[in-house]
C-alpha cells in the first residue's frame, strides 16, 4: 500500500477534482490519495464524485479553510 499527495491549494474547482480524479486512475488496490485543498467546494464535489463511483472517500477540515480529501482504491 502506497500513499500519494496532491498539493492542490489555490486552485479552483474543477482542477482538484480532475487531478484527483486523474491520479486515481493510477493507484493500486489499497493505496491512498491525499489531496489538500482550501475550497470547501472542491472537498465536496471530490468526495461526492467518488462515491458515486463506490470508491471510499471522505473530507475534513484539518486547519481554518485547509480541507485534506483522503481516497482509498478499493482491494
Amino acid at each position: 500500500m502506497a500513499e500519494y499527495y496532491i498539493d492542490a491549494l489555490g486552485e479552483i474547482c474543477p482542477v482538484p477534482n480532475l487531478r484527483a480524479q486523474s491520479k486515481y486512475k493510477e493507484l493500486n488496490p489499497g493505496d491512498v490519495l491525499i489531496l489538500e485543498t482550501d475550497h470547501s467546494c472542491a472537498a465536496t464535489n471530490i468526495v461526492n464524485d467518488m462515491r458515486k463511483r463506490g470508491v471510499w472517500a471522505k473530507s475534513q477540515e484539518i486547519d481554518n479553510g485547509i480541507w485534506q480529501v483522503i481516497i482509498k482504491k478499493k482491494s
